[in-house]
């Protein structure tokens, strides 16, 4: 239970807020009036009632360990979320106006004393609150993606007010600013594109907060990837250089470890269903994928007919592989299947190949279908 201090001695300071009201105690049953139980919960409403009856810097230590030793409660081990509670209770009518003043401050640190709340406890609860109010007016200052001097000051003042550390600010700012990136980051590819408008903008939204670009690996990665879809969309198709002889106006845009493989049986039904993409390459030509159920392309009825590495180019598809090297010319294609495993290459005459290979499945699709609409034109 609560040990027994000496007598406060201060200055009679009239306290700021009324916000407890004065509770009925809980009635005992019949056998706890039979037995002589008293209901440990009514502490609590003691203690509510007090502070509801009596100026808060004249409750004492003693008048707190009166009520406990009453009802025979430990409070800190009993009652301690709920003595937490009291406190939270009177600091968050103290953040309505967004300031504490210095009487509400000896308000709270009275509270502390009485209720024998520890520094730990009264950080959390303090950063916790003040936080959330921190963290609303910063949202509401940065919602335009800019931080003018004024707001700045605006930012200070408000930490200040609120009593909240530096550095419990500074980490509260970084992540209002990092919640409107990905916002913003979110909308902006929602067409699975990232124009160059798009990313200077997300580039001055950060240097304008002062907030630092963190993504993983697979949002770096997706980013990269939505500003390629964006570039093969607008006819920047990327040229890389390749260790092989191609003709001088030939121009390698994509290569990739791959399987060549063909049906073993010509005649065989194809096992999944497709559907059209939202994305039109040209004119009367659109590229497929697979339905969300059937994401691979299923082995039966293929056979691998040789290993080695696929290269596009704006002529032709090249596979160089172990056994020798197999071309497809880019106008002998008149569709191709986009399978999360790779592309199946429909064309005139022959068998039809399945280039298989894992990754980047999609930005080949959009190359080989804007390389041939480029050859249509």
């Amino acid at each position: 239970m609560l040990t027994a201090h000496k007598p406060i001695t201060q200055q009679i300071i009239i306290m700021e807020h009324k916000i407890y009201g004065k509770k009925d105690l809980k009635k005992p049953t019949f056998f706890q009036k039979v037995l002589g139980q008293k209901i440990k919960d009514n502490a609590l409403v003691e203690i509510n009632n007090l502070l509801a009856e009596k100026e808060l810097a004249t409750i004492t230590v003693e008048d707190i360990y009166a009520i406990a030793n009453q009802y025979g409660v430990d409070l800190l081990k009993d009652y301690d979320n709920e003595m937490s509670m009291f406190y939270k209770e009177y600091l968050t009518s103290c953040l309505e106006d967004k300031f504490i003043s210095e009487s509400e401050l000896a308000d709270l640190r009275h509270l502390k004393l009485i209720f024998g709340l520890n520094d730990k406890q009264i950080d959390e609860i303090h950063q916790e609150l003040a936080g959330k109010v921190y963290k609303s007016e910063v949202d509401k200052v940065i919602q335009d993606g800019e931080l003018d001097e004024e707001e700045r000051q605006f930012i200070e003042k408000l930490q200040n007010d609120l009593k909240l550390p530096s550095e419990v600010a500074g980490k509260i700012y970084q992540t209002s600013g990092q919640e409107l990136i990905r916002n913003f980051m979110t909308s902006a590819i929602a067409d699975a594109k990232l124009t160059p408008e798009e990313e200077k903008e997300l580039l001055a939204i950060a240097k304008n907060l002062n907030a630092e670009l963190k993504f993983d690996d697979a949002t770096k990665n997706d980013l990269e990837k939505y500003k390629l879809y964006w570039r093969i969309e607008n006819d920047e198709l990327p040229e890389l250089h390749v260790d092989i002889n191609i003709p001088r106006n030939e121009k390698c845009y994509f290569f990739t470890e791959a399987e060549w493989m063909e049906r073993s049986i010509d005649d065989a039904a194809k096992t999944l269903t497709f559907e059209n993409l939202r994305l039109k390459i040209a004119k009367g030509l659109y590229w497929r994928k697979s339905t969300e159920n059937d994401k691979d392309l299923k082995k039966e009825g293929w056979q691998v007919v040789d290993n080695g590495t696929l290269y596009l180019t704006n002529k032709r598809v090249l596979f160089k592989g172990q056994k020798g090297d197999k071309i497809v010319l880019l106008n002998r294609i008149f569709d191709f299947i986009v399978f999360s495993n790779g592309i199946e290459v429909e064309k005139e005459g022959e068998r039809h190949p399945f280039l298989r290979f894992e990754k980047n499945t999609d930005i080949f699709a959009m190359l080989l279908g804007k390389a041939i609409s480029q050859l249509r034109v």
